[in-house]
């Protein structure tokens, strides 16, 4: 496998015929009185990706991919494009996408086609991101009966045990230790709506 595009797989014959990756870099122009226009750096401009791959029937399904990368085209999502050796290059959309047939059967079904694909970086919004990182570090609060306790995962922890039945008690005098029937079901909540 060259590369995967979200769920695609470029199995192309060899390598692609041709992959170009085009970047640029944005230079607002500020106007000066009497002298020329001085530049001030913006920002990077997205990436761009230019793929021309050959997909032959004797090792894909030329048809199946082609309709792949078109369902995934119309959903107008970003994908991940990851190529053979692991790396992950970075979420793209699909921009465009040029089909030449190069052989078909008798009934038109495609042995070979190629396939120039267009691709653009998509960055997401940092608002978006911390969001998203912020309501994934919360762990959701659980609490189990004694008996659910005796397995233990990974870490020591059973799943769905919350960190207040985990959490070891601290050295010297204690005191009142909660237990899992201390609280009834009905009186844990997620949130609290003032």
């Amino acid at each position: 496998m060259f590369a995967a595009l979200g769920d695609i797989q470029f199995e192309v014959v060899g390598s692609p015929e041709a992959y170009e990756s085009a970047g640029a870099y944005d230079f607002a122009e500020q106007k000066v009185l009497d002298s020329k226009p001085q530049l001030q750096w913006v920002g990077d401009d997205l990436e761009r990706l230019n793929f021309e791959l050959t997909w032959h029937a004797s090792f894909t399904n030329p048809a199946t991919q082609l309709a792949l990368l078109r369902a995934s085209a119309a959903e107008h999502l970003a994908l991940p494009l990851v190529f053979g050796n692991g790396s992950l290059r970075g979420f793209f959309v699909i921009e465009s996408i040029k089909v030449k047939s190069q052989q078909l059967s008798a009934s038109g079904t495609p042995i070979a086609i190629r396939v120039a694909l267009a691709l653009k970086e998509w960055i997401a919004d940092s608002l978006l991101l911390s969001s998203a990182l912020t309501a994934n570090a919360v762990s959701p609060i659980g609490i189990t009966t004694a008996s659910q306790q005796s397995g233990s995962g990974a870490n020591g922890l059973t799943p769905g045990v919350s960190v207040l039945l985990s959490t070891q008690p601290a050295t010297g005098a204690s005191g009142p230790n909660l237990e899992a029937d201390d609280v009834p079901a009905a009186a844990i909540v997620r949130s609290v709506a003032r």
